[in-house]
């Protein structure tokens, strides 16, 4: 049996990031009262010694979690100091996508190999009867850990070590971080769909069983040789999940 080192080493946070989640915190705790305005640009940059465009990032990374609305000329306000019950997920680029991954926790619940159905075998572009691993988990909102949705995730062995951390639920995630660098990713093939909540998973993602959910499957692409690197399927519930994306027109 190959042995493989576990990647439990942190990566490094972003210092707008590190910034705007100190001010959420703060927001949270109520140190900014309801209505009240967080530091402007200027004060943030002089307050943590930063350039503008990481002050900027900062307060653009709290607004995202809906606990502030930013207006040009008046600053920024809170508006909740609780984390809202919606998370609007933006998502315009391939980096978008990965960011929201890595600002959520995903919690683990099984790693196993499994035989494919005739549905899950198209999706993975191989025949009815293959075997994948596959591994299945919540995903929390790192604020105030409500589950936002359960991702399955399956992937053809390829007899490398990201197959043998995705089969130990203690490395598994790190072996998701790794084969969805976005450096290796050359494209995203997403579906979006309709269904209900599984009674199954009713009671993990806290809501009741046969409401309406969302389905989002995506398929993620190598970029070197256009292989398919894992696919993963996640059901959120309507009532707590949007999505939304920018179109700009055709120069």
């Amino acid at each position: 049996m190959t042995k493989t080192k576990s990647t439990s080493s942190k990566t490094k946070t972003a210092k707008y990031v590190e910034i705007g989640e100190k001010l959420i915190k703060q927001i949270l705790s109520e140190q900014y009262a309801l209505h009240s305005l967080l530091p402007t640009e200027k004060q943030l940059c002089e307050q943590f010694k930063i350039s503008r465009h990481t002050a900027r990032e900062a307060l653009r990374h709290v607004e995202k979690t809906g606990l502030v609305e930013r207006k040009q000329g008046s600053g920024t306000m809170v508006i909740r100091n609780s984390m809202p019950e919606k998370i609007n997920q933006f998502i315009n680029s391939v980096n978008d996508l990965l960011k929201f991954g890595q600002s959520t926790r995903f919690n683990i619940k099984v790693s196993d190999i499994i035989q494919l159905d005739k549905q899950m075998a198209l999706l993975l572009d191989t025949t009815t009867g293959e075997h994948c691993i596959h591994v299945g988990g919540i995903r929390l909102e790192p604020h105030d850990q409500k589950p936002i949705c359960y991702s399955n995730i399956y992937r053809l062995p390829h007899m490398d070590a990201v197959d043998e951390q995705l089969k130990d639920k203690k490395t598994a995630i790190y072996a998701v971080m790794k084969a969805l660098n976005d450096k290796n990713i050359g494209k995203i093939e997403q579906q979006i769909s309709a269904c209900l909540i599984p009674e199954e998973l009713a009671s993990q993602l806290n809501t009741e069983a046969n409401s309406a959910a969302m389905k989002i499957t995506r398929r993620y692409f190598n970029k070197k040789n256009d292989d398919l690197i894992l696919v993963a399927e996640s059901i959120y519930p309507a009532k707590r999940f949007s999505f939304s994306t920018i179109l700009f027109p055709n120069e």
